[in-house]
């Protein structure tokens, strides 16, 4: 049997399919003899192992009954483009915003760290359903004194209002309702949001996807930052940055990906450096 597993590794799966089917009779009938082409190379540096496997389909169909041999030992959640149907297989596509949090996490307090504006010149909110990460709380604490959390575990955030208050000397403001966000500067979100926002075009917000509905103010939602020269070669070719740093994070359990800083972010549109939305945050509130 096939195996690019070794003990000791935390292996994953990229796989990247081109479709070469033809609808040309010739080419049809040849592809009923030799219906797919595959390769399969195996990379590693220190903990992370990833499997690049290429499939070349003439036929209009995966072969995932010789494809899953190349498969054993990996990770089920494979990388993949959206498109790549694994339905009535034992994989899924991985995904995954639990990187993405980090990323806007060292972006937004770089930015307000280079703004260095009184911390009672902005109001940020913190928009955080479930309580998912509330490490951001803190970070974000630092560089303003208007703060408002919305969440709809209103409770286990007051908890750390309280702590905010013994560090910090103000309470944020802690409520169930998005409503809550109508007059903030900046909102950081790490969940996608699905439901329409009160917000100003001056407002903006920091988010792990595209929203879901159409919301006015600057949408920042894709991320730029580079991959450590070390497993820059592990990278499939083609792949997003953030997606496979992501992968590696969480499936890999590379943790010091936490640290790295995007140089510049996105609306789908635009790119905004740290530097162009400090020039956004100085001229919202001149007299604070």
């Amino acid at each position: 049997m096939i195996s690019f597993y070794e003990s000791g590794d935390s292996m994953i799966a990229a796989l990247q399919i081109q479709d070469r089917s033809s609808p040309h009779f010739l080419q049809r009938l040849k592809a009923v003899f030799h219906p797919y082409d595959m390769t399969a190379r195996r990379r590693k540096y220190h903990k992370a192992a990833v499997l690049h496997i290429h499939y070349h389909d003439y036929r209009g169909k995966i072969n995932w009954q010789k494809l899953s041999p190349y498969l054993a030992g990996c990770h089920p959640s494979i990388l993949c483009d959206k498109n790549i149907c694994l339905d009535g297989t034992p994989y899924q596509r991985f995904e995954s915003h639990d990187y993405t949090r980090h990323l806007i996490r060292n972006f937004v307090t770089d930015m307000l760290k280079k703004a260095a504006l009184p911390p009672q010149a902005l109001r940020i909110a913190y928009y955080d359903p479930m309580a998912a990460y509330p490490a951001m709380v803190p970070a974000l604490a630092d560089y303003s004194t208007h703060l408002t959390i919305v969440t709809d575990m209103p409770k286990f955030y007051e908890k750390e209002a309280e702590q905010l208050t013994a560090l910090y000397g103000f309470s944020p403001l802690v409520s169930n309702s998005p409503e809550a966000l109508t007059d903030s500067d900046i909102i950081v979100t790490t969940e996608v949001i699905d439901s329409a926002w009160p917000l100003s075009a001056q407002t903006i917000v920091f988010t792990p996807q595209t929203p879901l509905v159409a919301l006015k103010g600057t949408i920042l939602s894709e991320y730029c930052v580079n991959i450590p020269y070390p497993y820059q070669r592990l990278q499939p070719a083609g792949m997003d940055n953030v997606y496979f740093l992501s992968a590696l994070y969480t499936l890999c359990g590379i943790k010091d990906m936490e640290q790295l800083l995007p140089y510049q972010c996105s609306d789908g549109q635009a790119l905004y450096t740290a530097d162009r939305l400090i020039g956004r945050l100085a001229s919202l509130r001149p007299s604070a």
